[in-house]
């Protein structure tokens, strides 16, 4: 038993040494894709973009929230002189045009959320092209992400590379 205990020992030892010398020939890099996003000039290329494409809907949902407030200020400033029809009638009208804003709203929501992602992607599709790249060219076995890793010399981080190479691609 004892025999056995010291060959076992003696087997892990030599794979913790021949993992010791992989690792040691392994080179790694980080990037921190947060400050890749913030720092990227297509950023705010996307979002002129965006503005631009959301905008008229934007201020049509800025129109209806408008127009339903004052009807509500109308309706209640106006309440005490109303008949029962004129009272039903304006809270028709008010819970329809409410309805409308919900569904042109939620629409805008969806619509809105979906073509940030889809530009998202973009940006992140070039991004990781260019990670790719720079690992290639410049022999790294590994690129982590900067927050995976609980500590990660500056001089390994590659973001910079990363923001001018996707710059470029423009």
């Amino acid at each position: 038993m004892n025999k056995a205990l010291k060959v076992a020992g003696l087997s892990i030892a030599l794979m913790v040494a021949g993992m010791g010398s992989a690792l040691a020939d392994t080179k790694i890099a980080v990037v921190d894709m947060s400050e890749i996003f913030q720092k990227l000039p297509q950023r705010e290329a996307v979002s002129k973009k965006l503005k631009g494409e959301f905008e008229p809907r934007m201020r049509e949902l800025q129109k209806l929230e408008s127009d339903g407030q004052k009807l509500v200020e109308k309706f209640k400033k106006d309440e005490a002189f109303m008949s029962a029809d004129q009272k039903k009638q304006n809270q028709e009208k008010l819970a329809k045009l409410q309805m409308e804003f919900n569904q042109k709203r939620q629409a805008f929501e969806q619509d809105n959320g979906r073509r940030q992602a889809e530009e998202r992607n973009k940006i992140l599709t070039k991004v990781k092209a260019a990670i790719d790249s720079i690992a290639k060219s410049n022999g790294y076995d590994l690129v982590l992400e900067r927050n995976a890793a609980p500590y990660a010399a500056s001089k390994l981080d590659i973001s910079g590379q990363v923001i001018s190479q996707v710059s470029k691609s423009n």
